[in-house]
């Protein structure tokens, strides 16, 4: 595991799916349809592949696409 320092765009793109994460009103579909996006912020932001994010409560949140975008 690697560890960054995130940029401000960058920590923007994880907070959002870390909410997606563990919010409840989202049905299954939806929440993965929501981090997908947001995990592709968060790569073009940090410029190469996360493939997993450990949220503050310490659950490991993986990478959520398939293929590359």
């Amino acid at each position: 595991m690697a560890w960054f320092t995130p940029t401000p765009l960058e920590i923007s793109a994880i907070e959002q799916i870390e909410t997606a994460y563990v919010d409840a009103t989202l049905t299954e579909d939806e929440r993965q349809d929501l981090m997908a996006q947001m995990w592709v912020k968060l790569e073009r932001a940090h410029g190469s592949r996360v493939l997993s994010l450990v949220s503050p409560e310490g659950d490991v949140i993986e990478r959520p696409l398939q293929t590359d975008y």
